[in-house]
């Protein structure tokens, strides 16, 4: 089980737009799990983050919203084993 704490900004003298959310992602063996929560954020969908597997490996994705990047995307993780 892998914690994420993710934050997304961009601040400018024009633009000042801000998003967090958490995700956790469980990985069984065989399946990926993903459940996103605690999303805030104050003007609208800043791009898209994903969570995707090819063999043993497991990889988060952010992608900003092209009219918005570019972003500062920032992030806290937390693992543990079982």
């Amino acid at each position: 089980m892998v914690k994420y704490i993710i934050s997304l900004s961009k601040t400018t003298q024009e633009d000042n737009y801000f998003y967090a959310t958490e995700l956790t992602i469980l990985v069984d063996g065989e399946n990926v799990s993903v459940s996103e929560y605690g999303t805030i954020d104050n003007d609208g969908n800043m791009g898209t983050i994903s969570v995707s597997r090819a063999g043993d490996t497991v990889a988060l994705t952010v992608t900003p919203d092209s009219v918005i990047k570019p972003v500062t995307v920032r992030y806290a993780r937390m693992g543990l084993k079982a």
